[in-house]
């Protein structure tokens, strides 16, 4: 369940057209990490919106524009995110996971690290987006090599059995990613 003074602020903003409000509430409240949960927000223009760290659990958020948002660390689990618009914005670390992210648009997302266990993305732009260690490993369904190659950083992303094989990468793929990640950590 969404908290009442979050979902009011983001409300308020919505309402007047005035994502700084919003904005501004974020920069003086660091620490605070949204709850956003269960909420909808269907539709809304949330672009350029700091949303680092919110919880969007359970929220319908279909055909919502984050174009140019902040969302790093983001929990978007169960989230309907059917036909939103996340052009560039900044999901790294994000967790989609069984979420419907089915016809989003995900086009020059930084989605690095991001996590999409078990989502659908049936129809989902990749175009340009940076899939950097992105876990697309674990039961996600719909995903396409086209889908994939349009995306930057493909190859180091995790991928189901299936789709390595269409992706022509070898099956011990993400076992060769996660072993070279140990490698240059006790490097480092």
């Amino acid at each position: 369940m969404a908290n009442e003074q979050h979902l009011k602020r983001l409300i308020e903003a919505i309402e007047k057209h005035d994502i700084s409000i919003w904005n501004r509430w974020r920069q003086e409240n660091p620490v605070v990490r949204p709850d956003l949960s269960g909420s909808d927000l269907r539709r809304a223009d949330l672009k350029h919106a700091a949303f680092d760290g919110a919880l969007f659990r359970d929220a319908n958020l279909r055909g919502t524009d984050f174009s140019y948002a902040d969302l790093h660390g983001s929990d978007l689990n169960k989230a309907n995110l059917i036909r939103t618009h996340f052009n560039a914005a900044n999901l790294a670390e994000a967790d989609f996971s069984e979420a419907d992210l089915s016809e989003a648009n995900l086009s020059e997302a930084n989605l690095s690290e991001a996590n999409f266990s078990h989502s659908f993305i049936l129809g989902a732009l990749f175009l340009g987006a940076d899939l950097y260690r992105a876990n697309l490993e674990n039961d996600v369904k719909s995903l396409t090599m086209s889908q994939v190659k349009k995306a930057k950083n493909w190859e180091t992303a995790f991928f189901g059995r299936g789709i390595l094989e269409v992706l022509g990468l070898p099956v011990d793929h993400n076992e060769a990613l996660r072993k070279k990640n140990v490698g240059m950590q006790t490097k480092g």
